[in-house]
């Protein structure tokens, strides 16, 4: 029996708003973007720094160094924001000819001030740094984008390998007297790396050593003329007593059957000194024709083949023992493949 006067007591249905269930869904939706946008965001950050090209710089610390000190230089970051980290082997040959960074010398015929302007010339250092072993090396640990830059040394030394007495040998003598550009070995990025080097006038420097001025002047179909200026160290007190051991190569006709030419000169007890020049002249009966030799080949492949001369001095002294030398190829003047 129910009270007069008093309701049941029923509880009241209350609806679903749908404006309301809307504005939630659209909530959780604009939640759910956001937080998949940051992660987004944040995954595009961390693969724009991993893909990050860093660019180091090479700086010598000073333009001139003489024979009596080291040569030093630093690697420099340029770039603020991108993460590298290199060692200086570059491969796991064991051979050290393959790491660290190379001391190139700018050939005599070039304006160093100029000489990296030219873009053959970056092919010529490419081209040095990759086929040619005849360069100063120097060696560091390692280097990353924290460190800001890390000074390296070389040891004024230039490697030469060769055949002696029929095993391969590595050497390194003294060098001499010229203007060089440091490189890296691999100084063209590869593709999985994440830095490259920049090689610019900062890189070049002039080393004053034992003089060994080449001077190469070709009579086409003749012979060819060396003039050597040397002179002794700066500083370097009294006379230098040295032997001297040259060696002309040509490769001469390739289409024609041992046509290669190899000759040598050799003098001994020549005297240096610091303050005076000592010039020798050498003419070796070498014939060279002004633009190279007329190929049997056809169509596309009749262009003239330039045949390669190098051109090699051993320079005994009680100092050390000196090489220089060039090799380059005839076309109405000289083309250097390389100077050292």
């Amino acid at each position: 029996m129910i009270p007069i006067g008093l309701a049941p007591l029923v509880e009241p249905v209350v609806g679903k708003d749908p404006m309301r269930i809307k504005k939630q869904f659209m909530a959780i939706i604009i939640a759910v973007i956001l937080i998949a946008s940051s992660v987004l965001a944040y995954t595009t950050y961390v693969s724009v720094q991993e893909d990050r090209v860093g660019y180091i710089g090479i700086e010598v610390d000073k333009k001139t160094f003489n024979s009596s000190e080291d040569v030093t230089f630093h690697l420099v970051s340029l770039t603020d924001n991108a993460k590298f980290n290199i060692t200086d082997h570059w491969v796991d040959w064991g051979d050290e000819q393959y790491d660290g960074l190379d001391i190139i010398r700018v050939p005599d015929s070039e304006d160093p001030d100029t000489f990296l302007d030219d873009r053959d010339n970056l092919d010529y250092i490419h081209f040095q740094s990759s086929y040619y072993n005849t360069v100063g090396k120097a060696h560091f640990n390692y280097f990353n984008s924290e460190d800001g830059s890390l000074q390296v040394t070389w040891n004024r030394t230039i490697r030469w390998d060769g055949l002696v007495e029929g095993n391969w040998t590595v050497v390194y003598h003294p060098a001499v007297s010229g203007y060089y550009v440091v490189a890296p070995r691999i100084s063209w990025r590869a593709e999985e790396d994440n830095h490259v080097f920049v090689i610019d006038e900062k890189a070049i420097f002039y080393y004053d050593s034992l003089d060994t001025n080449i001077t190469a002047t070709n009579v086409p179909n003749t012979n060819v003329t060396i003039e050597l200026t040397l002179q002794a160290p700066p500083g370097a007190v009294g006379n230098i007593i040295c032997d001297l051991n040259t060696t002309l190569y040509y490769e001469a006709n390739p289409f024609e059957y041992m046509d290669e030419v190899t000759l040598y000169h050799n003098e001994t007890g020549i005297v240096l000194t610091s303050d005076q020049d000592r010039v020798i002249t050498i003419i070796f009966n070498v014939s060279v024709p002004d633009h190279g030799y007329e190929t049997p080949f056809e169509d596309e492949y009749d262009d003239n083949y330039f045949s390669v001369l190098s051109f090699d001095i051993v320079l005994t002294t009680s100092i050390g023992d000196y090489i220089s030398g060039f090799e380059a190829k005839w076309d109405g003047g000289w083309e250097y493949n390389c100077q050292y």
